[in-house]
């Protein structure tokens, strides 16, 4: 049986609430912030094996027609390509992208006449009760193709956020939680301030399964500018080129067209012993996962001889590992075994990661 990706809107551990907010004394009146955020604001359309996927990202670089979003909005895109405003969508090449970080930058490869861009604004200076707008192009009723910018607006929450969402998605560690509505598609667009600066990069919701409404979080722009920096030289060293799913997650089995499958899974792993790991949804091509032969059903048990549980263990080892490092992996076959190899057999391969880019 194939897995199939799944839409993930994570729940995080935060709980501070703020009731209400007030405006700064030099804060730009709401439809104004819009005005200036909106142009800047754009859809990401990114085509996978399951179909076109969407979400949001905002225009930081005019000059260099430089993109930010989420890397989970990317992941695993064959193509990808930005709307501007009402206009169609224009190609564009991801340049970097850090599974780590949930971040991922993209140029717009096509010329175009008065791009307009976002200011970086301080997040360290946000403070709670301050009030911020989220633009972006969360999905609706429209086609997808046809949709418009959205604006929301509501309080900061709580100024600095370490968010640590799911076992299968990394903990983040510097995030505003605030009450401007984000939902599906508007991941990676940006969280403006009251002088319409980008003072965050929306990743997060709270789900209704967490009986807590109303938290939405972003990346500090603080901590994102210099990752975006690296990232749009091309130093991607944290990307091996999979997607993962922790064994202990409970959607585990929600990310199989059949839940019966991941049930099994589970299952027969469990009689082998193994009650740890990272399962292996989909590794690209030219990556180094995928050059490391990595498919579908591998289960990760260790890497660098450190065992890995959820995204946050891999993440650790990855990114104190050094470019170019070659970082042996180890972990058990599940139905992607076949006849060759029986459930639950050990194998080991080593992984190289992405040497520092060209100077």
């Amino acid at each position: 049986m194939r897995a199939r990706t799944r839409i993930v809107i994570p729940a995080a551990v935060a709980v501070v609430i703020a009731t209400c907010g007030s405006a700064r004394a030099d804060d730009l009146p709401p439809k104004e912030i819009f005005e200036r955020g909106a142009p800047a604001t754009v859809q990401v359309l990114a085509t996978t094996g399951q179909g076109l996927s969407s979400g949001s990202g905002a225009v930081y670089d005019a000059g260099k027609a430089l993109v930010f979003t989420n890397a989970h909005v990317i992941e695993g895109s064959g193509a990808l390509k930005v709307r501007i405003g009402d206009g169609d969508p224009v190609p564009a090449r991801l340049l970097g992208s850090d599974p780590c970080e949930d971040l991922a930058v993209l140029e717009i490869t096509t010329p175009q006449d008065g791009l307009k861009d976002l200011e970086f604004g301080e997040s360290g200076k946000v403070e709670a009760g301050d009030v911020v707008a989220a633009l972006g192009y969360p999905r609706s009723f429209a086609d997808q193709g046809t949709t418009k910018v959205v604006f929301t607006s509501g309080v900061v929450q709580s100024p600095d956020v370490a968010a640590a969402p799911s076992l299968s998605l990394p903990e983040l560690p510097s995030t505003i939680q605030h009450s401007a509505t984000v939902n599906p598609g508007n991941s990676g667009g940006p969280l403006l301030n009251g002088n319409a600066e980008i003072v965050g990069i929306n990743s997060l919701k709270q789900t209704a399964a967490s009986n807590v409404e109303g938290q939405f979080y972003a990346i500090s722009s603080d901590h994102a500018r210099p990752v975006l920096d690296r990232l749009a030289a091309g130093d991607s060293r944290n990307n091996a080129g999979w997607n993962l799913i922790s064994l202990a997650d409970p959607a585990f089995t929600d990310y199989f067209e059949d839940p019966a499958t991941g049930e099994q899974v589970l299952s027969q792993l469990s009689g082998k012993g193994v009650e740890g790991g990272m399962f292996v949804l989909n590794a690209a091509t030219n990556t180094p996962a995928g050059k490391a032969g990595f498919v579908e059903g591998d289960v990760i048990t260790h890497i660098k001889d450190t065992p890995v549980a959820s995204m946050a263990d891999v993440c650790d080892v990855l990114q104190s590992a050094g470019p170019a490092e070659k970082l042996p992996v180890a972990g058990r076959y599940s139905y992607n075994g076949g006849t060759e190899h029986p459930f639950g057999e050990r194998w080991y391969t080593d992984l190289i990661l992405q040497g520092k880019p060209a100077a």
